[in-house]
């Protein structure tokens, strides 16, 4: 276990909210756990790799309720943590975070990835460039903790990977993406009797009709994008990390469902902040990604301020290019953070 798993959660306490004066780790590689308290939670934060190279990148998992240890594959391990170091954060009510009481508004969340991006900098050094990389519903809370305040001071970089940055637009999209696509793969004699039940759904509702008919749009996307032969089935590396399976909080995802946390997220106009966003961003997107299809990323693209952007599609990919291209995904990841 590293040094900060050592301190424990007290002292991550004090170096978070009261200040305790610990020298910064600067150099080397890192293994270390923390939980940081904040509003009657306690957020899960490993960090990994080379601190030495003063560059973080900060998983903003999806979900909500996902978890951040997910994304810690044998691939990550090999190519972007011995040269960079990764942050894998849990959100209150994900993953290995603790408590099952607390606020649950958007701005709760934006106000955790503060409080984790400070103590980040207070931890490992004032001097440290951290890049957010926000994935499907992290691809909402990044543009949204950008977008505020005086946030991007903070941060060196944004890297969005099929992110939900609007979710009415987000819905209406995917409802488009799966009606035309069922047409198509009727018409080929493909998987008939599913993409049938699907048209034949998407025709009789619409995503304007409330939330349930979005998460059940949201169900057939998935499902799409596996039946999908152009997608690469995801490698046999991709497993959570073991040691999450211990501390990982079963309770949170039901918490979640419940409590229905990204509901806000429709009455939210993103751009209204978007045109704010000035660091430099990239934004990788599968092509076949019908939870948060494409032309999110040229929505995306069109409205954010910064001038230093970079877009990459995976031509194999779906949802989660990381998964479908790991080795093209993770080292085109680490190539542009280089270079920033």
């Amino acid at each position: 276990m590293g040094s900060l798993s050592k301190i424990g959660l007290v002292c991550a306490l004090l170096m978070a909210v009261s200040g305790c004066k610990i020298d910064p780790i600067t150099q080397g590689m890192v293994n270390d756990d923390a939980f940081i308290k904040q509003k009657n939670q306690s957020l899960f934060l490993k960090v990994a790799g080379n601190i030495g190279s003063r560059k973080l990148v900060l998983i903003v998992h999806g979900g909500p309720g996902g978890n951040s240890l997910d994304y810690r594959d044998s691939m990550i391990k090999a190519v972007l943590e011995p040269n960079v170091a990764v942050g894998y954060w849990d959100q209150r009510f994900g993953g290995n975070s603790q408590g099952n009481a607390g606020a649950s508004e958007l701005a709760d969340y934006r106000e955790d990835l503060l409080t984790v991006v400070k103590f980040l900098r207070t931890k490992y050094g004032e001097d440290l460039k951290i890049y957010l990389m926000g994935h499907s519903w992290g691809g909402f809370l990044t543009p949204y903790f950008l977008g505020h305040a005086d946030n991007q001071q903070w941060i060196s970089g944004w890297i969005q990977v099929d992110g939900a940055h609007n979710y009415p637009l987000n819905d209406s999209l995917t409802e488009d993406m799966l009606a035309k696509r069922a047409v198509v793969e009727m018409a080929a004699n493909r998987n008939v009797s599913h993409w049938k039940e699907v048209l034949d759904y998407c025709n009789a509702h619409n995503v304007s009709d409330g939330y349930e008919v979005s998460v059940k749009m949201n169900g057939y996307a998935h499902e799409g994008e596996a039946l999908m032969d152009s997608v690469f089935a995801p490698s046999g590396s991709y497993y959570k990390e073991p040691s999450s399976s211990y501390r990982n909080n079963k309770v949170n995802g039901v918490i979640t469902a419940l409590l229905r946390v990204d509901s806000p997220t429709y009455d939210t106009d993103p751009d209204v902040y978007l045109g704010r966003i000035q660091v430099p961003a990239l934004l990788l997107w599968g092509r076949f990604d019908f939870v948060c299809p494409p032309p999110l990323c040229d929505d995306l693209n069109g409205k954010i301020g910064s001038q230093d952007k970079t877009i990459q599609f995976f031509e194999h990919s779906g949802h989660s290019p990381m998964m479908n291209e790991p080795n093209l995904f993770w080292e085109s990841v680490l190539d542009w953070v280089i270079k920033h």
